[in-house]
């Protein structure tokens, strides 16, 4: 009699968090799926449950935890379930969690793979296993090409989390990309911690901007989408590649944070006021309809009134194409956690509204000037009504932005389409295909 395989473990994976965790996730799920585990189980039915966390903020924390406690339950309703903790949360927080969190029954930090697959009883298949299973749809992706930071921002944990900056090879990057294309994918998003000092650790210095071009050449590609530059590193040889690159979408994601000088020094963001509303002109003088989104943290140690009321000024003065707000959190071991004239929350609060409201007009008021523009439209999903589809414009990223729903016959899931915008509703816009 022949022996008779025994099925892999039923593996359920819970991703929180940015863009950059969420590949940490998909390539563990690409080296589960390869060792012989059956990865997409619900929660009920698994074998093995794994949260990989976030441990940016205090939000991203206490979300973090509410769900490994919601697993918990899951663990203890059923007969041998185990329950995994990865990621960033785990990294920083490992000895506090084990007290904390009695259900896990192991944690792991960043960058432990081949641990993570012993505890599911698998055998790692070696750190070259570049196998990743996509958590996005099929056509696009991200792509990450550093890890770490070197910027010393004084509110920030990445540093203390991830470690100091450190690019990915180009032939690594690129392969993986050859290989993404391959499968099917049309957009790559490139992600890192500050993707615009990419190249700059290594002997020879291979800047961003000959990345992009060297990635554009990829077949089957269409879109490249480039997030999480940093104000001090843009680069003119990078505005000028945004305006000379075709497949480089025009949309800028440039994280300001704050826009006033006193701030900004005490941020340690290395770039004052006037340097990041040149930038702004730059970028708009020489790639004419670029959209631009920025972020910025309110209520940060030393914000006064003032420099709230200037910083609101400008946001409507400017008048970002997209922007997000985020209350500061002292999080504990950053400069900036012990700076004197920390900010009450409920001014925070509602300095937070008044901002977020301000940028919800800009951002209705642009997307009513659509209307009548013909745009081309990548899809991503259908809806439930027939020919109707949600997909993005080469202005709205993935995830954090709007979306344009589009009508029309024949479409499908990663094609390309010319639509005309006919209606605004508040963030999103309707398209005519």
């Amino acid at each position: 009699m022949g022996s008779k395989s025994i099925p892999g473990p039923k593996i359920h994976l819970a991703s929180l968090g940015c863009a950059k965790n969420l590949v940490d996730s998909e390539k563990l799920l690409g080296r589960l799926a390869t060792a012989g585990a059956l990865v997409g189980a619900s929660a009920e039915e698994a074998d093995v449950i794994i949260v990989n966390t976030c441990g940016f903020i205090g939000p991203a924390k206490e979300e973090s935890i509410r769900t490994v406690l919601e697993y918990g339950e899951f663990k203890r309703s059923g007969e041998n379930k185990k329950l995994i903790v990865m990621g960033c949360l785990a990294e920083r927080y490992a000895d506090t969690l084990r007290t904390d969190l009695p259900d896990v029954d192991v944690l792991f930090g960043l960058h432990s793979h081949a641990e993570i697959l012993s505890a599911c009883g698998l055998s790692p298949m070696g750190e070259t296993d570049n196998a990743r299973l996509l958590l996005t749809p099929a056509h696009f992706a991200y792509l990450r090409i550093s890890d770490g930071c070197d910027n010393g921002c004084s509110y920030c944990t990445i540093p203390l989390i991830r470690g100091p900056f450190r690019s990915r090879s180009p032939e690594a990057i690129l392969a993986e990309a050859n290989d993404l294309a391959g499968t099917g994918v049309r957009e790559l998003v490139i992600i890192g911690q500050d993707t615009t000092s990419y190249g700059k650790d290594f002997h020879e210095p291979y800047p961003i901007y000959r990345l992009l071009r060297e990635l554009a050449a990829i077949e089957g590609v269409r879109w490249i989408r480039l997030l999480y530059t940093h104000p001090a590193h843009f680069s003119d040889e990078l505005i000028a590649e945004y305006a000379d690159n075709p497949k480089l979408c025009a949309y800028v994601d440039i994280p300001l944070q704050h826009l006033n000088d006193n701030i900004l020094r005490r941020m340690g963001r290395r770039v004052s006021q006037a340097d990041c509303l040149n930038l702004i002109e730059r970028l708009r003088n020489r790639i004419p309809g670029i959209a631009i989104r920025t972020t910025f943290i309110v209520g940060f140690p030393g914000e006064t009134d003032a420099r709230f009321k200037e910083l609101l000024g400008l946001v409507r003065d400017i008048r970002f194409d997209h922007m997000g707000a985020f209350a500061y959190s002292a999080e504990p071991d950053t400069p900036a956690a012990g700076l004197p004239n920390q900010v009450p929350t409920a001014v925070v609060e509602d300095r937070l509204q008044t901002l977020m409201l301000a940028q919800q007009a800009i951002a209705f008021e642009n997307n009513e000037a659509m209307i009548g523009r013909t745009v081309e439209v990548l899809i991503d999903e259908p809806t439930e009504e027939d020919d109707m589809w949600v997909g993005r414009t080469a202005f709205q990223a993935p995830d954090v932005d709007g979306v344009t729903v589009v009508v029309g016959e024949g479409l499908a899931t990663g094609c390309f389409v010319e639509a005309e915008i006919v209606q605004s509703e508040e963030y999103d816009l309707l398209a005519q295909a």
